[in-house]
């Protein structure tokens, strides 16, 4: 922790209680509300679009935050969809219990905390899979993914039972040609071979050597080693050298 960065909390203290009044909504006209100059988070115009597509499919269900002088506090964006899409008022609260520190540190937290969420692959491709398969009365790209995304999602998903389903391949067996940095080139593509991991069938060494074999077989080609410039099968001949002559330290040993 930085000196600068140092807590005024003693250790044990309770937080204090803030005593303000419980927060409520009200519907503020626009001309009222006053985007703040120094807020450090910056929103394109594309951005703005999404949202504004958001708020026409789903209504405003977000109110903006705003301080007793009703400068935006949190909410820059949707105020600025809702100019433009040309709205006359919109709902915010009214935070009036926050000090001039403590908004200007709620501002930046407001925007990282939802900045370091993640996502879970699988459970986005099955939510977005299921949107894909119903009627929907509305655009499904107002979720904020446009449709290439969306369709990448769930084939990544579709890739991913498919492989679960498959049994193993026999192709796999014993060790393998391709070493972790490998870097292969497949005609006009490129494939690096990362390292094995527990779970991770697409990471083991093993696999490059399928897909490796099977662009081969499918295309007649040859892939090579990228480094070298030696064919997979001459890396494979060597490797195979390499395993079967005893090393220097081994010759000299008396068994």
């Amino acid at each position: 922790m930085t000196p600068n960065a140092k807590t005024t909390r003693k250790a044990g203290a309770r937080p204090p209680r803030s005593g303000h009044a419980p927060l409520s909504v009200a519907y503020l006209p626009l001309n009222r509300l006053k985007p703040d100059p120094g807020n450090a988070r910056r929103h394109s115009a594309k951005q703005i679009g999404q949202i504004a597509r958001s708020i026409e499919a789903f209504g405003f269900n977000v109110p903006i935050l705003i301080d007793g002088g009703g400068n935006v506090v949190a909410g820059h964006g949707r105020l600025a969809a809702a100019r433009r899409l040309g709205w006359s008022e919109i709902p915010a609260i009214r935070l009036e219990h926050l000090s001039e520190a403590q908004k200007r540190a709620f501002m930046i937290a407001d925007n990282r905390l939802a900045e370091v969420a993640v996502w879970d692959d699988r459970l986005l491709g099955e939510a977005l899979k299921a949107l894909t398969v119903v009627d929907l009365d509305f655009d499904i790209e107002a979720i904020g993914f446009e449709i290439s995304e969306i369709d990448l999602r769930i084939e990544s998903l579709n890739a991913a039972e498919r492989c679960n389903d498959e049994p193993p391949d026999p192709a796999v067996a014993g060790p393998s040609v391709s070493r972790a940095g490998d870097l292969w080139r497949l005609g006009p593509h490129k494939l690096l071979c990362g390292e094995a991991r527990d779970g991770e069938r697409s990471s083991d060494p093993r696999y490059c050597d399928v897909i490796l074999r099977r662009w081969q077989a499918a295309t007649g080609a040859m892939a090579r080693d990228e480094a070298s410039g030696f064919s997979f099968d001459e890396i494979a001949h060597r490797r195979a050298a390499e395993t079967q002559t005893p090393s220097p330290a081994s010759r000299g040993r008396v068994g």
